[in-house]
């Protein structure tokens, strides 16, 4: 009867070690899916962008910026 009992469990717990891996590489294959959807959508979305860098002949940076002036931790006329 012992032997039967473990016997079983082994068998039972190959079943379920299997189960585990089907269900593991079915999730990570829609994860996957979905990972290739997010990065095809992000492509398509910014494929005009693209067009213009190359247009103009590479990247163009524009924007505003402002000299703060440094604070010092020993500053008293703050």
């Amino acid at each position: 009867m012992i032997l039967l009992q473990r016997l079983a469990g082994a068998v039972l717990g190959i079943a379920l070690f299997a189960a585990a891996l089907i269900f593991t590489s079915v999730i990570l294959a829609i994860a996957a899916l979905v990972a290739i959807a997010a990065w095809a959508w992000l492509w398509w979305r910014t494929r005009h962008l693209r067009r213009e860098v190359q247009r103009r002949g590479g990247a163009v940076v524009e924007g505003e910026f402002r000299v703060e002036p440094e604070a010092r931790l020993d500053d008293k006329s703050r």
